[in-house]
């Protein structure tokens, strides 16, 4: 049922569907998919353009629910309603707490209705950003062997199935190293060239989107909040604040830091470049 502020669910990918207010019509996210409000009249020199907002509660929850469904030239989107060949959609993909993920604009161009119902998005118009996150999804998704039910080659003429990878995990911490403590609700990390791996090796939860993986034992409930330090290798403190538990799995979790700005960001990025190999 909705909520006050218009949430819907849509298959298990919650989304959110702001309407446009024009004359061409406004688009709305039902619990049967998207659904059309026509205005009396139309306005043929105004384009439609859809806004198809979509939130996921966990980075986890992105990379199992959608993330294989994705490639460098366009996503699948699963809805009972897709919308018609030809329409123009105005996209983002992001965390339940805003941090985006991924946006842009696109156009359907593929509609499926068995075996899964759905439409087939091409990317028209993305910026750099956006570019680079698509290589690090495609990149883990061949690292996983991970493929879509559906065919995202949208030059072709129709969709097929291909078989379902393998159940995903939360990549991108080793095990335990020197630099590394977990007491209670304390995390500390010094940056080294071994504990480097845990804010760059997770293509989706890393520090340039604030985030890192850590090794830990400890049964704790995602939403969980850390006390977190992160110092430099040379012992000077590079941030100390809250992080947030958004992923977790197989003595994993994923933490994404509370009230960085960006400049510091760009501070902590160089430091973890720095001590990675190879500078990636």
């Amino acid at each position: 049922m909705p909520d006050d502020k218009g949430r819907r669910t849509m298959g298990a990918i919650p989304v959110v569907e702001q309407p446009m207010r024009r004359s061409t019509g406004s688009f709305f996210a039902t619990e049967s998919g998207l659904r059309r409000l026509d205005p009396p009249y139309r306005d043929p020199r105004v384009a439609v353009s859809v806004p198809v907002n979509l939130r996921y509660e966990s980075i986890l929850d992105f990379h199992e629910l959608q993330s294989v469904n994705i490639s460098r030239s366009g996503m699948f989107l699963a809805c009972a309603d897709p919308r018609p060949v030809g329409t123009i959609v105005d996209f983002e993909l992001a965390l339940a707490d805003g941090l985006s993920l991924l946006r842009g604009k696109g156009e359907v161009v593929r509609v499926t209705s068995t075996p899964i119902a759905g439409m087939g998005v091409r990317f028209r118009e993305l910026d750099e950003e956006a570019r680079r996150f698509l290589d690090r999804v495609a990149q883990v998704n061949q690292e996983e062997g991970r493929s879509a039910a559906i065919s995202l080659d949208f030059d072709g003429p129709s969709a097929s199935l291909t078989a379902s990878g393998p159940t995903s995990t939360l990549r991108g911490a080793t095990a335990v190293q020197p630099g590394l403590s977990v007491n209670g609700r304390d995390l500390h990390v010094k940056l080294t060239p071994a504990t480097a791996g845990y804010f760059s090796n997770n293509p989706l939860l890393n520090i340039r989107l604030g985030g890192f993986v850590v090794p830990c034992d400890e049964n704790v409930p995602l939403g969980a909040v850390f006390d977190v330090v992160i110092e430099s290798f040379e012992g000077h403190a590079l941030f100390t604040g809250k992080g947030k538990v958004v992923a977790k799995q197989e003595h994993r979790l994923g933490i994404r830091l509370a009230d960085v700005d960006k400049a510091l960001l760009a501070r902590l990025q160089a430091e973890i470049a720095r001590l990675t190999p190879f500078g990636r």
